[in-house]
């Protein structure tokens, strides 16, 4: 029996039709309820779109790089953005393409848990690829020190020859390399779950004494928790995203 196709309202869900007097203000600095995947603009894209910011469509800057378009402008998180609508990242709250969380990288934890905005990169996918699997072997296995990646061979590579070269869709074309051009093998050193636990638990006190500190000195703590970014970004909008964002850390 074939399976029952997905519900539209899965990929799709519908929006609240409800509108609140914020509504435009929040559209037109922060871009809330504009549909990411809208088309983009061709009068942006011919040179010159006369609405600016207030375009319903996508303004799409030209590639200048592999996060283009890709990744939403951490400057543009903070208000602080000077390029605009020339900017070649996404000016628009999208949680599928936030910047990643440079507390996270830097410490291995991160204080706003789950309800951090930004992305949390695992450590394993940092890891360089090992040559010696994309050999075809690595004789440590699991125990590799490198990140084993499987990929899809090329059948027309396979069979002898590929048309399209190193741009080939169809798949990874396979080097030989000889044992003396690839990396020396190392063993992955595995770390005691408890002994990670405790070196997260010391990074996590540390960073809540310097945080203590830092409320002391921009005012003693005026505020609560947080309360520096209160006297030094006035209470207002912008203070208080500040104060909200920077909870516990600050990107």
């Amino acid at each position: 029996m074939a399976a029952a196709a997905p519900s539209p309202d899965v990929a799709a869900p519908p929006t609240a039709p409800y509108t609140f007097a914020f509504s435009p203000f929040l559209l037109r600095t922060y871009r809330f309820g504009v549909d990411p995947s809208r088309p983009p603009c061709k009068a942006y894209a011919a040179g010159h779109c006369p609405l600016g910011a207030s375009c319903p469509e996508r303004h799409v800057a030209a590639p200048t790089g592999s996060n283009y378009n890709n990744l939403v402008c951490k400057h543009w998180l903070r208000g602080l953005c000077k390029k605009g609508e020339h900017c070649e990242f996404l000016h628009e709250y999208n949680l599928r393409r936030m910047p990643e969380c440079s507390f996270f990288a830097r410490n291995g934890y991160c204080s706003n848990g789950e309800e951090c905005l930004y992305l949390h990169v695992d450590p394993e996918s940092r890891l360089p690829a090992c040559g010696w699997y994309d050999r075809g072997f690595c004789p440590l296995g699991p125990r590799c020190a490198k990140r084993h990646v499987r990929r899809d061979l090329c059948r027309f590579y396979l069979a002898g020859f590929c048309p399209e070269g190193k741009k080939c869709p169809e798949g990874a074309h396979a080097r030989w390399k000889a044992d003396g051009d690839l990396e020396e093998l190392k063993v992955r050193v595995v770390r005691d779950p408890a002994e990670v636990e405790e070196e997260i638990r010391i990074k996590r006190e540390e960073a809540e004494r310097e945080e203590e500190r830092e409320r002391e000195r921009f005012g003693g703590g005026r505020g609560g928790r947080g309360g520096r970014w209160m006297g030094r970004g006035g209470g207002g909008f912008g203070g208080d995203a500040r104060r909200q964002r920077g909870r516990g850390h600050m990107h």
